[in-house]
């Protein structure tokens, strides 16, 4: 503590040095306020505590403090008068151009107990103008970094918006929380037809958000341009994620593929609300439920890139939308929710501004989190599109014959479907073919899995909590699988037949393949995924007591991917 004491009479100058040279490293002292504010301008540090006698010759203490006040106004320095003056005016004078006063004969326990208490609030004082001083530095740095940020991100909207204005029938509208946007909808041209669309939100708000969604965004062009499948496209954009986001940071999506005719979709989904198909009237004719984790979680060897493909009518709609719709809040604390958006969908065909309105309205505009809404309208038309690739483009030309075995101690550790597309990839040059191929294992490999050895019911998926329980009780049974079970795919690939024959077999409990087989003649509907995979193939045949199949799927074939109904 600096302190400083001005006062004419040397007993008052030496009795107060003395009771406070115990508590103060630097004292000075001064017979009269005459150049104290002059020795003061010179002083390497400014004192913490002056003790200002209120009586003294060329120039009296109220006048000195009003010097003080006026040389240095951006510091605070505690003044404390010392007086022997006792009406209530001089108090007031005190308290006027001072902090405090002492009454004269000077005690020594007040003397130090109040040079002690407002020593306390300079340094208080203090400390409030430093952390000013470094937010205000911090403020300017981040509004700095804030506008390099946004010329980024202005760049790559820019990119995409040159392409969408090439596309009819996609809208969207997305409004971020704060300057920047967690949530990303991004559309680009399919070079052969068609576009890609990516609706995603990541996790948190701001830039950091923002900042997750740049490898996505960049891995999404690049792989667009090539014109890749959309199996490709999402695995490409998890790798970039897994790599370079930190721990809990993740990229929740939905991914379309939108081909030439426009009507023919495929859809990734992870970590997203429910997608709704809608018809022209706005009823649902469907709902795409996320089954993946989202983007930026798993390895590249776990991560599953099970596609769903349908066909749409003219008129029909996809919506999709980022959870800051369901979960906007009104002033109760009560969430939009699923019910009010299905209200919301069936008010007229302006999706986005209805569902938008209804949010606005009920949460009074005070989202707490970014708001993102899709709509697409079939047929979605590319006005800039350019030749299409020869179908043996996709594909090798070198015959294969090949067996792959999954036995137990396989199927406990890996992702089977994972390292059955990495070998595919060697056989089918990306492309749709694929993601179809890849798209009938998938229900193949889960029927046998699932249902053959590890005896699960479907049914279990129907309740409301039942998905989760679903896989729970699989991972159970899964660790627990006898070390005999195996599952093998024996591969018959003929380029010169534009043909690729894939055998399932297991040793698990069968069923009725004669009443399936009879089933799947007469196109009867058995759940959506045997459905899907018998529209795929050229002819899905099960045998063995129901523990082998065959399916057969053409190149050349035109595949009749079931509608939204």
């Amino acid at each position: 503590m600096r302190l400083l004491i001005v006062d004419d009479l040397l007993t008052n100058r030496v009795l107060c040095q003395g009771i406070l040279s115990e508590i103060a490293t630097d004292i000075e002292t001064f017979e009269t306020g005459d150049g104290v504010v002059t020795a003061m301008q010179q002083m390497p540090e400014l004192p913490d505590v002056i003790l200002l006698d209120v009586i003294m010759p060329i120039k009296d203490g109220f006048t000195t403090a009003i010097e003080i006040r006026e040389a240095f106004p951006d510091v605070h320095i505690a003044i404390i008068f010392l007086t022997a003056l006792d009406d209530n005016s001089s108090y007031e004078r005190c308290l006027t151009h001072g902090d405090d006063f002492i009454g004269k004969p000077v005690e020594r326990n007040v003397l130090i107990s109040k040079v002690q208490a407002h020593y306390r609030i300079v340094k208080i004082y203090r400390e409030m103008v430093q952390q000013r001083d470094e937010l205000s530095t911090f403020h300017e740095q981040v509004q700095y970094d804030y506008s390099i940020s946004e010329s980024i991100f202005t760049n790559l909207m820019d990119e995409m918006s040159s392409q969408v204005s090439h596309i009819s029938g996609i809208d969207y509208i997305s409004t971020p929380s704060t300057v920047f946007n967690g949530d990303l909808i991004v559309v680009a041209n399919r070079p052969h037809g068609g576009a890609y669309v990516m609706v995603a939100d990541a996790t948190g708000h701001g830039l950091p958000a923002a900042i997750s969604a740049i490898p996505a965004t960049r891995a999404f062009f690049t792989m667009a341009a090539k014109g890749l499948s959309l199996g490709e496209i999402v695995n490409e954009i998890n790798n970039s994620l897994s790599k370079f986001l930190p721990m809990g940071m993740m990229l929740a999506a939905s991914v379309f593929e939108v081909r030439a005719n426009g009507l023919e979709v495929s859809w990734w989904g992870g970590g997203l609300p429910d997608t709704y198909v809608l018809d022209k009237d706005g009823n649902t004719l469907r709902r795409l439920v996320s089954k993946h984790m989202p983007l930026g979680v798993l390895d590249s060897h776990e991560f599953e890139t099970d596609i769903v493909h349908m066909k749409l009518e003219p008129g029909e709609q996809i919506v999709s939308y980022t959870d800051g719709i369901t979960e906007a809040m009104n002033e109760a604390g009560e969430q939009f929710g699923q019910e009010r958006l299905e209200k919301a969908l069936e008010n007229g065909k302006a999706r986005i501004p209805t569902i938008y309105d209804a949010v606005k309205d009920f949460s009074k505009m005070k989202a707490d989190d970014d708001l993102s809404i899709l709509s697409m309208t079939f047929p979605i038309m590319n006005s800039n599109e350019s030749d299409t690739i020869p179908v043996d483009f996709y594909y090798s030309h070198i015959p294969i014959d090949t067996t792959l075995s999954f036995p137990a101690h396989v199927l406990k550790s890996v992702s089977v479907l994972s390292e059955v597309r990495q070998y595919l990839s060697g056989i089918l040059n990306g492309g749709q073919h694929l993601d179809l191929v890849c798209s009938v294992l998938s229900e193949l490999f889960a029927n046998a899995i699932e249902h053959g050895l590890l005896q699960l019911e479907s049914s279990l998926k129907e309740d409301p909590d039942g998905f989760f329980e679903f896989y729970q009780l699989r991972e159970k049974r899964l660790k627990s699988l006898r070390d005999d079970a195996f599952v093998k795919l024996h591969i018959d690939f003929k380029p010169e037949e534009q043909m690729l024959s894939m055998t399932l077999e297991h040793n698990g409990e069968g069923f009725d393949y004669r009443r399936m087989n009879s089933n799947i003649g007469n196109n009867l509907t058995h759940g959506r995924g045997i459905v899907l995979a018998v529209e795929l193939c050229d002819s899905l045949v099960y045998s063995n007591e129901g523990k082998t199949v065959t399916a057969v799927y053409r190149f050349n074939a035109l595949h009749r991917f079931p509608s939204s109904t």
